[in-house]
């Protein structure tokens, strides 16, 4: 293989090769302006079709040089691109400026879809190529195809060579200079863009900047006396061309390009233009779990809990003493008094009645962990423990709560300790009623409780419901209701009021054990019938300091007394299982 960058245009073929993509080479800064990338064989998809593949003059899209013939990966080496230069102007401009082997022009690929882990190419495609005074890569370069047999480079350029560049003026002339690795100095002349000759630069020679007015076959005279050009692989700093006339045909193009929304460097998808998806970045070589997410703490996890049921009987908050409460009930006290049948001055009648003792209980309720003092101290620690021991907290408003309803039902269900011992059938529906009153049966029922209550000689306050006696409150006609009753209900809530006064609540099946779950269930009382009792303030935190370990042993205690003062103020009314 001949030395990298240079060139020469075989005799009866327009068709170039060279080394596209080298492979296990870091890239330079490119014109995509992304992060260097090195390729190996398997990261690199070849189209089916090469002439899908466009050479371009320095990746510029509105100058296209020619396609695609065939690509060919070499694992050691890299893609050897082989492109046929096209029949214009351009292209006839291009083989006759740069065959004499004295251009410095290097091929660049241009990949689509590119996914990277760091440094290392995971995947692309091609899709297009370009000749550049700068290519990507410091090994791509372009060198001579012989249709199958081996071809010497010449440095000169025939003067029959019918692909010779047409004669222009040198209105677009621009002379540069610039020294190798080995301190030579060198000037390159560019004439209207796609025409460039590198010559050296003698010590007793003007420099160009003084010296602009060569011809072009003086040019052309000097590149071909002149030494080869500086290796491609020297690392030679690229040369600051002066500033040229402006191209109109690509301001145009760039100006349309942005009139439509699009951006024209994006538009020309060059190498090294990463496609990493945020949805897939697993595939695309980062590895799962590697793009960090956003904490945002604890989550919604609905509105705090709200008691619904500890409220429906008499609820205090003050000392609870270590040994209870005891008090005593009398009754038959209507049995005391007599009425006094001996006249007047003789002894009054001695009556008898009964009593009994009653005695409250107690139970505890807590949660404790011993806490690293890093949470306390260090940045954002400190909001993380306050939302967990808030979520402590309401979880112990919760549990307590659905132990008062727990108890409130037992009670009306076992008043003597035996299960559904206290349970009153449901009455039948009232004359007159229609047949066609599906859920009627839930109102006669829940007033049925009601008026159980006052038959106690009591004053009924609070309700408990099953969800069948519930979806039966809130579907029932106002129609159907007994005139001089008024139910409210309010859907989503779990809460309805009869006249006013009793407070009616849905509870689960589950909490009605022994009942029928298709049937209506409930459960009703007065409010002093039983009596709940805290702390003044509950749950109660308590903290000691672990000053060794750094630590903090925190707790989250209370305590809940329950009376069951008087039970016959209370009644169940359902169907067993």
């Amino acid at each position: 293989m001949t030395e990298a960058g240079l060139f020469s245009r075989v005799e009866g073929t327009r068709e170039i090769e060279g080394l596209l993509l080298p492979f296990g080479e870091l890239s330079r800064p490119n014109l995509s302006g992304t992060e260097p990338v090195m390729f190996s064989a398997s990261a690199v998809a070849l189209p089916r079709d090469p002439s899908i593949v466009t050479l371009n003059d320095e990746h510029d899209r509105f100058n296209p040089l020619g396609r695609g013939v065939a690509f060919t990966i070499k694992p050691d080496v890299g893609v050897i691109g082989r492109f046929a230069v096209a029949n214009t102007d351009e292209g006839d401009a291009f083989l006759s400026s740069y065959g004499e082997g004295t251009g410095k022009r290097k091929l660049s690929a241009e990949l689509g879809s590119l996914v990277r882990n760091g440094a290392n190419a995971v995947r692309s495609r091609l899709t297009g190529a370009a000749v550049c005074t700068e290519g990507a890569f410091e090994s791509a370069a372009l060198f001579s195809l012989a249709s199958g047999a081996n071809v010497e480079f010449t440095t000169d350029v025939p003067a029959s060579d019918e692909y010779s560049a047409p004669d222009r003026d040198n209105s677009s002339r621009t002379v540069s200079e610039f020294t190798d690795s080995e301190g030579v100095r060198w000037r390159r002349i560019e004439e209207y863009s796609s025409k460039a000759t590198v010559e050296k630069i003698t010590d007793a020679e003007t420099p160009a900047e003084d010296n602009p007015t060569h011809s072009e076959e003086e040019t052309m005279t000097a590149a071909a006396a002149a030494p080869a050009a500086p290796a491609l692989f020297s690392g030679a700093p690229a040369p600051t061309p002066e500033p040229s006339d402006v191209d109109m045909n690509a301001f145009f193009a760039a100006f349309h390009a942005m009139k439509n929304g699009r951006s024209t460097e994006t538009e020309n998808a060059l190498m090294a233009l990463a496609d990493i998806k945020t949805t897939d970045a697993a595939a695309s070589g980062l590895g799962a779990g590697l793009a960090p997410k956003a904490w945002v703490g604890r989550l919604w996890q609905g509105k705090r809990y709200v008691r619904k049921f500890i409220d429906l009987a008499t609820h205090v908050y003050g000392p609870i003493d270590i040994n209870g409460r005891e008090g005593y009930r009398l009754f038959g006290a209507e049995g005391l008094v007599k009425k006094r049948t001996t006249g007047e001055k003789t002894e009054l009648p001695t009556g008898s009645a009964t009593s009994d003792k009653r005695s409250s209980t107690r139970d505890s309720y807590g949660y404790a962990a011993d806490i690293a003092q890093e949470w306390q101290y260090l940045s954002g620690g400190a909001e993380v423990m306050q939302q967990f021991w808030q979520g402590v907290a309401d979880g112990y408003a919760k549990v307590t709560d659905i132990d008062a309803r727990d108890t409130l039902i037992r009670v009306a269900m076992n008043r003597d300790g035996a299960a559904l011992s206290a349970r009153v059938a449901p009455e039948g529906l009232p004359a007159g009623t229609p047949a066609n009153s599906a859920y009627y049966p839930g109102v006669v029922q829940l007033i049925q409780a009601i008026e159980a209550i006052s038959d106690a000689d009591d004053d009924p306050a609070w309700a408990i419901v099953n969800p069948i006696l519930w979806k039966q409150l809130i579907y029932t006609p106002k129609e159907l209701l007994p005139e001089f009753v008024s139910l409210s209900v309010t859907a989503g809530t779990g809460e309805a009021n009869v006249d006013g006064k009793v407070v009616v609540k849905k509870a689960p099946q589950s909490a009605f054990p022994g009942t029928s779950a298709t049937a209506p269930q409930v459960a009703a009382g007065a409010k002093g019938a039983v009596e709940f009792k805290e702390l003044g303030e509950t749950p109660i935190q308590i903290d000691a300091v672990e000053v060794a370990k750094f630590g903090l042993d925190r707790s989250i205690v209370g305590f809940v007394e329950t009376f069951i003062v008087r039970p016959e103020s209370t009644v169940f009314i359902g169907t067993v299982a």
